[in-house]
């Protein structure tokens, strides 16, 4: 495999624009060709080299053969793995906002936190977040009727609010607590909370929220049978029937 590796030369100061960071990006390229790709650093426009040290492989290769490394605090760094279809990005520390938009393919893993507006509207591949994500994780931007219509995004810290607004599909799994209104508007998938939240599920339709922690119900959902998920017990519950919703909500018995 392919692997690229990207160092920030000195810490940012001000946001990047980086989606030219991505597999797809940089397989038919050379390492010189790789580092003058076009970045904006604030209201400049820059080349890749003035900012990042790009070390690695140097023969061109599909995008399914290309690991690009991100090595030190990419905080400050947009947009990377934007429409990636295939490959592999790993950071290993934090992230930037708008992380894997309309990914299509292949694995995004960060080893820290990542900002507001992972995987907007993602269609397919896989991300793993080892730590936190911010606000909007998986919905759609403004003015979209579908954020997430595909593919994995699996958190091992908390979310912000809004994890999945607008989901259409795929599957979101937190192992903490959520901020408020996860699921907002959803019209398919599956999300899955380990801790706490608050209002799932507003103005859902269709697809499953499951919270295994506290959460606290919104009155337009109707109180259903008992569920048995793993041999724990849940209080299903069908709505949001505002919305004429058939939306599944479970939530952990005798936590809402």
């Amino acid at each position: 495999m392919r692997t690229i590796v990207l160092a920030p030369i000195e810490p940012f100061s001000v946001s990047l624009e980086a989606e030219n960071i991505s597999p797809d990006r940089f397989a038919p390229l050379s390492l010189s060709q790789i580092r003058s790709l076009d970045v904006w650093y604030g209201n400049r426009k820059m080349l890749l080299s003035d900012l990042f040290k790009v070390e690695g492989d140097d023969g061109c290769a599909q995008a399914g053969d290309v690991k690009i490394q991100l090595k030190g605090d990419f905080s400050h760094v947009k947009r990377v793995g934007e429409g990636m279809s295939a490959g592999i990005v790993e950071a290993d520390g934090h992230l930037g906002m708008h992380a894997g938009n309309n990914m299509k393919g292949g694995l995004l893993t960060v080893q820290g936190n990542a900002d507001d507006w992972l995987a907007r509207e993602m269609r397919g591949g896989k991300i793993v977040i080892s730590g936190n994500a911010g606000n909007y994780a998986g919905a759609g931007y403004r003015g979209e009727k579908c954020g997430m219509r595909g593919g994995e995004i699996e958190i091992g810290g908390s979310a912000g609010a809004y994890l999945g607004e607008h989901l259409c599909g795929g599957s979101i799994r937190v192992a903490g607590d959520a901020g408020d209104f996860p699921g907002a508007a959803n019209q398919g998938g599956i999300i899955i909370i380990g801790g706490s939240t608050y209002l799932p599920g507003a103005e859902m339709t269709k697809g499953t929220i499951t919270v295994k922690g506290k959460a606290k119900v919104l009155p337009g959902y109707q109180k259903m049978e008992t569920a048995t998920i793993d041999g724990v017990e849940y209080q299903k519950y069908a709505g949001d029937l505002v919305e004429n919703g058939k939306g599944e909500l479970f939530v952990r018995k005798g936590s809402s």
